[in-house]
Formats: structure tokens, C-alpha cells, sequence
């Protein structure tokens, strides 16, 4: 193990098969041109476009760009999760990373194991060229933080139907998200009569040693169309056409993280400055000073101090250039949903299920309903929208068929 860090340390492969891109020979990796052109497109494109992983496996694909066969892997297309691999591994920005992955062993199996990746690795400049540079590296690495969120899975199994409200909306005993499910109905003679669809605790059957009291089933449509007419009540107000359009002709702060960032990058300049200086004495030392060993064992252990505050310095400006995207893509993605609200009631009527749910989820943070039905059978009780749609609390009347009203509390978190 200690050889295979020291050889990770000097900058040099160790073993295994070329990465792709790369050629081995002697021990040594060398930029082999013919599978080089897929890692520079492949970087190109998702730097200087707003496609993912799975948008460039299609542009790949589409562009007659496959993968050379090879003896580790003979599968001649770009899927998703490889292009994600290719972003991530410092290898094409002339880096050499030993300990990004480890193997753990799979919980409740004897034999079975599976690879996780590491927060901490230890990465060195390798004595390879790069195919990516810096910029193109940094700028990749800023759209994967950027990117890297975790969303929820709402249909599983042979349930394909989009739940719109699944895990926003609230058990209002235990707080956690309530989720859809399906129940099929059936007529006496044992024969299916319809399904059903409803929003029920997480936590209504004993999960992790924690059990609801809350049984009730809130009927899907019931609430769907309950969140619905609110925003349809709350864009038909005169005033909210110009106030949207306010909101979206606002410009978003920047200053802040653009001062961090310009920081950053000056200490980066300084830090790089030290690093060549001290290279530069190492390779003029005198071999023959008596004290040669321990002066060359002391500006090595500064340079690679140097190494690590460099680390560090990339790894706080990529966050911080992260954070800046993160904000302007938030205000682009608020100002869409600003245009779509305007035209809501006309939009939502035309809308699939899934774009239904992808509005709802980025308008919406979370829904609160009732331990009991109300009386004018409805169970919404509050909504909390995710962007500032209405400037204070607000009640909202929801009419049922004998006209009995219920006040819905909107507020903005």
C-alpha cells in the first residue's frame, strides 16, 4: 500500500488499465488521440452548454462519437453514469488521485461488496499531459457542485402515475412527507372496479421503529385540486401580473460571493508563485553541501504544504463559484416560474402530470392539511411557497359545492 502512495505521491499511474483517453506504455500514460477527442468533447460540451450527463450520452450518440472497444470495456456507447466518471476523475486534468474510491462491504451479505466514493483522497500533479485544462477542469468541477443534488424518487414499482403532492404535503401528527399510494378497488364478485389514489403517512406502518397515529387517507384529486385553485385564486388578483413582473425584472445580488471568488483566486495567484519559487530552489541546489539532504527535505515538506493550501484554495473557490452559479441559475429558474404563474390557470389545464409536479415542486415548499376532514369536506390547511409570491400572509377562501368556506393560510418561506 505504502508503494502505491509513494508512486501516486511522485505522480506516476498505478496500475490498472489507461483511463480512456489514455494510452500505457512502459508504466507511463500518453494522450491517445483517437479516444481523446470523446473526453475533450465530452468536457467541451458540458462546460459550455446546460446539458448533463444524459443530454451529452444523446449528443454523443447522435454525433456518431462512440467508444473505442477495448479489453476493459466493449460497450460502444457513452452512457450516463461513464460521462459522470469522465467529469469527475482528475486524471484528464494531468492530476493523479489514489484513494477516490473504496470498497465497503455490502450491509446484510457475506461475500458481497460495492464501490463508494471518498470525500478526502490524496491528489498529485502526475508526470502525465493533460487533455483538459484548468480552466475547463475548474469549470466543470463548479457545474457538478452546482448540480449535485439529491432528488426525490416519487413513483416506484408498477405505480407509474405522478403523485403531485407526494412527500410535499405534511402529516399534520408526525410532520414527516406524506406519499402517494394506490388502492384497487374491487366490486363483490371479486372483480376490479377502479383504483384509487390517495396521500398517506410515511410512518402509518412501523418504519425504523417508528410508528404515526395518523391513519387517515386524503384522497389525491381532493387535494390536487385543492393546491390548484389556490394559486389559480392567488394569480387572478389584478395586482399579481404586475408584481410578478417586478420580481422578475429584479436583479440578483452578487457582490458578496464575487469579492470571495476574486479573494480566492489572488491568494491562489500568491500561492502558485510560492510553489514555482520553490521549486525552482530545490532544482538549483548543490548536491554536493554538506547539508544538501536535510535543506532539499525541508523545501520539500514546505512544497508540499504548498500543494495542500493550493488544494484547499481550489476546493473553496470551486464552492464558492458553485454558489454563485447555484444563484443566478435559482433566480433564472424563479423568473420562468414567474412567467408560467402569470398564465398559471391557462398553462395548468394544458400540462402533463409530470410538468405538473415539476411546477409544483419548484413553487412549493411544503403543504400543511387538517387531522380532520372540514366540514365542507376539505383537508387543506396552509401552503408555504418556495419564492416570494405573495409579500404577506395571506388568506385564501376555498368554496366547495354548498358554498361552506374554508380560509387556507399562504405564506412564503
Amino acid at each position: 500500500m505504502e508503494g502505491r502512495i509513494q508512486k501516486a505521491r511522485e505522480g506516476k499511474w498505478n496500475g490498472g488499465f489507461a483511463p480512456y483517453g489514455y494510452r500505457l506504455e512502459e508504466g507511463k500514460l500518453f494522450i491517445y488521440e483517437e479516444e481523446a477527442v470523446a473526453i475533450r468533447t465530452i468536457f467541451d460540451q458540458y462546460v459550455n452548454t446546460t446539458i448533463g450527463a444524459n443530454g451529452l450520452s444523446k449528443y454523443l450518440e447522435n454525433h456518431g462519437i462512440r467508444k473505442i472497444p477495448r479489453q476493459n470495456g466493449k460497450n460502444p456507447l457513452f452512457d450516463a453514469g461513464l460521462i459522470r466518471k469522465i467529469l469527475k476523475n482528475p486524471v484528464y486534468n494531468g492530476k493523479i488521485a489514489f484513494g477516490r474510491r473504496t470498497l465497503e462491504k455490502v450491509h446484510g451479505t457475506r461475500n458481497e461488496y460495492k464501490q463508494v466514493e471518498q470525500d478526502e483522497y490524496l491528489i498529485s500533479e502526475g508526470i502525465h499531459e493533460a487533455i483538459v485544462s484548468d480552466e475547463v477542469w475548474q469549470a466543470a468541477k463548479v457545474k457538478l457542485k452546482s448540480q449535485a443534488k439529491k432528488y426525490e424518487h416519487v413513483n416506484k414499482g408498477k405505480d407509474t402515475r405522478t403523485h403531485l403532492l407526494s412527500g410535499i404535503v405534511k402529516c399534520p401528527i408526525c410532520g414527516v412527507g406524506m406519499f402517494g399510494n394506490k388502492c384497487i378497488k374491487k366490486k363483490k364478485d371479486g372483480t376490479k372496479y377502479k383504483d384509487f389514489y390517495y396521500y398517506g403517512c410515511k410512518h402509518r406502518q412501523m418504519i425504523r421503529g417508528h410508528k404515526c397515529t395518523f391513519s387517515k387517507q386524503i384522497r389525491e384529486e381532493l387535494l390536487d385540486d385543492a393546491v390548484a385553485e389556490v394559486i389559480v385564486k392567488i394569480v387572478s388578483n389584478p395586482k399579481f401580473a404586475s408584481m410578478m413582473q417586478e420580481k422578475i425584472n429584479m436583479k440578483v445580488d452578487t457582490c458578496e460571493i464575487e469579492k470571495e471568488i476574486d479573494n480566492y483566486q489572488k491568494e491562489l495567484r500568491k500561492s502558485h508563485s510560492t510553489k514555482f519559487k520553490l521549486i525552482e530552489e530545490i532544482d538549483n541546489l548543490d548536491a554536493d553541501d554538506k547539508h544538501y539532504k536535510r535543506r532539499k527535505q525541508d523545501l520539500d515538506d514546505r512544497l508540499y504544504r504548498m500543494y495542500d493550501k493550493i488544494e484547499d484554495l481550489e476546493s473553496l473557490l470551486i464552492d464558492a463559484k458553485a454558489k454563485k452559479q447555484t444563484i443566478e441559475a435559482e433566480k433564472l429558474t424563479g423568473d420562468n416560474i414567474y412567467k408560467v404563474l402569470i398564465y398559471f390557470d391557462k398553462l395548468y389545464k394544458v400540462m402533463n402530470d409530470v410538468e405538473r409536479r415539476q411546477l409544483i415542486t419548484a413553487l412549493i415548499s411544503e403543504i400543511q392539511v387538517y387531522e380532520e376532514k372540514q366540514p365542507n369536506g376539505q383537508w387543506l390547511k396552509s401552503i408555504t411557497f418556495r419564492l416570494p409570491i405573495v409579500d404577506d400572509d395571506l388568506n385564501i377562501s376555498l368554496d366547495n359545492d354548498e358554498h361552506v368556506e374554508s380560509v387556507v393560510l399562504m405564506t412564503r418561506k
